[in-house]
């Protein structure tokens, strides 16, 4: 959580094009710095590339992405992750790798939904990770998913007799995680940087095995529904999203409340449990030049059973943010969000909507 001054510089330094004569197609690379300060980091600075562009000269074709970001802070953490976002000429396939590594600290209050602001101690870990995963149409909007995930994490530094230097939670030392997944996604979008219509929906069943050295063994299922919709000169968007574990998890890999995309306001695991549900709306203003507005609000809860989802703590979010379009050709946006939770709040950066 950021509680100090953040500023993103949004300047772009580099911009090139493939095919100057062809304004529709070329291919453009945006560089941008990014620099920030919070009192658990210290200053923050770094920089991001990112290139849109598409695989053929089809305007109805979705664009595709390569993108780069490498950040280190003043008290020795950085954070770097390369990816590349591709869809096919005729948009029947997508496929997207990235590699990750980040070691920034990170509070951890404990598991469950009641745990309280005092139980807070703060932890630091390395952790790589390798994600890739294919998407073929079958029918219309319906797409077949499948993709592999490997997670490995090894904490540096912990405080002094709290829970995590006491070995009181799952994989606390750290853990190797391989993960299949198999599914089926609705993408109907109109646009997947910044839709203005549509519907996209995942179901997305997971299991972790104990193969190649893996730690843990455990099943997921992640729901994730979002729909599109103008309303006037604005956008609405909404999303609900369900996200639960059979089996036992490493601690940081357990779902949780608190994202720079869900639920925000909320630092990064705020809570977390076998199970978690959230949902928020946001309405999107209309951009005047490249500039556009937002304003937010969600609600979530975690639970250590799924017949408990409905009867624990809810945790509302809300707040408001800027866009930025660094791209016409491909609705590439810079987004900068002011949330705010139950007894916290965050600036929260990125590139592309929050969802």
């Amino acid at each position: 959580m950021v509680i100090a001054t953040t500023a993103f510089l949004l300047t772009a330094l580099v911009q090139s094009d493939s095919t100057p004569q062809d304004t529709t197609q070329r291919s453009k690379t945006t560089v941008l710095p990014v620099v920030s300060y919070s009192e658990t980091t210290g200053l923050q600075y770094g920089a991001t590339l990112f290139r849109g562009f598409r695989v053929s000269d089809r305007t109805e074709t979705r664009p595709s992405s390569v993108s780069l970001y490498v950040a280190f802070t003043a008290k020795k953490h950085a954070k770097a992750y390369g990816q590349l976002d591709r869809w096919s000429d005729d948009n029947a396939t997508r496929s997207r790798a990235r590699l990750e590594y980040i070691s920034y600290p990170l509070p951890f209050f404990g598991i469950g939904g009641s745990t309280p602001d005092r139980a807070e101690e703060w932890y630091s870990s390395g952790v790589t990770t390798g994600h890739f995963f294919v998407e073929r149409q079958w029918r219309g909007s319906v797409f077949v998913h499948g993709g592999v995930r490997y997670t490995r994490s090894r904490l540096r530094d912990v405080e002094a007799g709290g829970l995590l230097d006491q070995r009181a939670v799952p994989a606390a030392a750290g853990s190797d995680v391989l993960a299949a997944s198999f599914g089926v996604v609705v993408d109907s979008r109109d646009d997947v940087g910044a839709p203005g219509a549509g519907t996209y929906m995942r179901l997305l069943p997971s299991v972790a095995s104990k193969v190649l050295n893996a730690d843990a063994a455990f099943r997921r299922l992640t729901v994730d529904v979002r729909q599109y919709r103008s309303l006037g000169a604005h956008v609405v968007a909404a999303q609900v999203q369900y996200d639960g574990l059979n089996g036992a998890a490493p601690f940081d890999l357990m779902p949780m409340i608190g994202a720079d995309t869900a639920l925000r306001g909320y630092p990064r695991g705020r809570y977390r449990d076998q199970h978690a549900f959230t949902s928020q709306v946001e309405l999107r203003s209309t951009r005047w030049r490249r500039f556009g507005a937002v304003v937010f609000a969600g609600a979530g809860t975690v639970a250590p059973r799924l017949s408990e989802l409905t009867s624990g703590a809810w945790f509302p979010s809300f707040g408001a943010g800027a866009r930025y379009l660094l791209s016409p050709r491909y609705r590439t946006i810079v987004r900068a969000d002011l949330a705010a939770g139950r007894n916290s709040f965050g600036i929260h950066l990125g590139i592309g909507e929050a969802f």
